[in-house]
């Protein structure tokens, strides 16, 4: 079956680094991102701004579910 959401996970950071779309959030070493890849480069995302990302993505296929 096809799906939309392709190459979207959660894994663990293994180093201390900066969240893609705010470099003020840290992700530290052992914490849950979301991982998402693009092509054949991956971007990591904290929790606060994965949540913010998911929930954009899920108002968008709803909006698309409900005009159907």
């Amino acid at each position: 079956m096809k799906s939309i959401v392709k190459n979207v996970s959660w894994d663990v950071a293994l180093q201390s680094h900066k969240c893609k779309r705010n470099l003020k959030h840290i992700i530290a070493k052992g914490d849950r991102r979301l991982k998402i890849k693009e092509g054949r480069s991956e971007s990591h995302y904290c929790v606060q701004c994965a949540e913010m990302i998911l929930k954009s993505g899920l108002s968008k296929i709803n909006s698309l579910i409900d005009n159907l």
